[in-house]
């Protein structure tokens, strides 16, 4: 797990699950312990695929198409846009009539150790299995982007935060957070710039995974926001940032 390596499904090899169904590993947890990672599915025909993990919490984020998802004898539409939260031992069956390109980016549950450090209550009552980008309000992580949660502690998530971020033309300066962070680019285009590489193009697809206190910028030339879903643990507000001086980015003052 490289932090600011930006990789997408042409940069790596296909685990070919089926005729229809392949599998890329976009961002591999590496030789850590208890580590973020994200897998990228392609359906290129009417597939069905069974998804479960025994140790981790899967954050399903739907790039492209849709189909349905079977979840606890539960099914729901999905399509772009929609998330998907299973819990460690919980089976998920994707299934499609065409084309899907979906992410499965998974966190350590409180089954492991620092998963359970790191885990908070949750509510079961609460708790939200599937919803979709627009379900909630924006808020502001600065005076010009803003973000949008998907998982959160206040709907079921045992300790990491899902969202999307919205970037304008005139980008991210440079930052960094206390949180361990997996990104991909969900829609536009831009460039990522990290203290050790210099600028890496973004697309959709794009996935980095970027460490606690790794200094990045993110580009974004065009007139149009760039998307980025984000997934990091512990869990808290996606808007916390600090400059290279280690001073605090108030949602305010984040551009001066």
């Amino acid at each position: 797990m490289s932090a600011g390596i930006v990789r997408d499904i042409n940069r790596v090899k296909a685990n070919v699950i089926s005729p229809a169904i392949s599998s890329f590993e976009i961002v591999p947890g590496g030789p850590y312990a208890e580590p973020l990672s994200c897998q990228q599915y392609e359906f290129s025909l009417a597939a069905s695929h069974q998804l479960r993990s025994a140790l981790c919490d899967s954050y399903i984020y739907v790039l492209d198409g849709e189909g349905e998802v079977e979840i606890n004898g539960s099914r729901s539409d999905i399509s772009e846009g929609s998330a998907i939260l299973t819990y460690a031992g919980e089976i998920s069956t994707i299934s499609s009539r065409s084309k899907i390109s979906f992410l499965v980016i998974e966190v350590p549950s409180p089954i492991t150790p620092w998963g359970n450090a790191l885990a908070k209550p949750v509510e079961m009552a609460k708790r939200v299995v599937v919803t979709k980008l627009g379900a909630t309000s924006k808020e502001a992580a600065s005076s010009d982007r803003e973000y949008e949660t998907l998982f959160t502690e206040k709907n079921g998530s045992r300790g990491a935060t899902m969202f999307v971020g919205f970037i304008p033309s005139s980008g991210a300066p440079d930052h960094y957070h206390l949180y361990d962070e997996i990104c991909v680019i969900v829609r536009g285009a831009g460039g990522l710039v990290t203290s050790e590489q210099p600028l890496q193009e973004l697309k959709k697809g794009s996935a980095f995974h970027v460490a606690p206190r790794f200094l990045h910028a993110i580009h974004n030339p065009n007139p149009e926001d760039l998307w980025i879903l984000g997934v990091f643990r512990p869990e808290g507000s996606p808007a916390a940032a600090f400059y290279p001086d280690g001073r605090p980015a108030p949602v305010d003052m984040m551009d001066k």
